[in-house]
């Protein structure tokens, strides 16, 4: 959702807050350009405000394609470095190949720098697999990112498993846009 200032957003919270709105995330993302005033860096930042979260543009996964492919090779090489480390370890074993056998390693020694070969072919794996996925939002993200940097403040909602999002109230409001993501 676009707003044009903050007042608008936070009445929207309020909305929810006393309406009881169950939602699984609730994030207010201020404009690129503007400056927050200390009253609101405050009230943003409270205990208290449990309503929502509040961060930068450039912090949300699913608004940023470069955090997104950062985060998924993370996860990616988390599950095959360590493959490719054992796979690596049982191809030198399997194949007695003694390619280092000018460093003087015995067969323990060859199996140890197959396994770092494997696993740093999964690290490689990790990022090319990561990058070759491209979920393409590009006309979306694009008219976020425009309004965002036009100063406009944005809200991200994402509605628990099997709930609907509050259509009516959101309606209700006096937003400037409502953008619905997928994924």
């Amino acid at each position: 959702m676009i707003f044009e200032n903050i007042d608008e957003c936070i009445k929207l919270f309020n909305v929810f807050k006393e309406k009881s709105v169950m939602l699984s995330e609730a994030i207010l993302i201020p404009p690129l350009s503007e400056k927050i005033s200390s009253d609101y860096t405050d009230l943003l930042n409270s205990k208290s405000n449990i309503s929502f979260k509040f961060q930068k543009f450039e912090d949300i996964r699913i608004l940023n394609p470069k955090l997104d492919r950062k985060i998924r090779q993370k996860d990616m090489s988390k599950w095959l470095m360590p493959f490719g480390f054992i796979a690596g370890i049982a191809f030198s074993n399997m194949t007695n190949l003694s390619t280092f056998s000018f460093l003087g390693l015995n067969n323990i020694g060859e199996s140890l720098i197959g396994g770092l070969l494997g696993m740093s072919s999964g690290y490689l794996g990790s990022i090319v697999s990561s990058a070759s996925i491209n979920i393409n939002r590009n006309k979306e993200l694009r008219s976020i990112i425009k309004f965002n940097k036009e100063g406009k403040w944005l809200i991200l909602l994402e509605n628990q498993i099997g709930t609907e999002l509050p259509w009516a109230l959101i309606k209700q409001t006096e937003a400037k846009d409502i953008i619905f993501l997928e994924g």
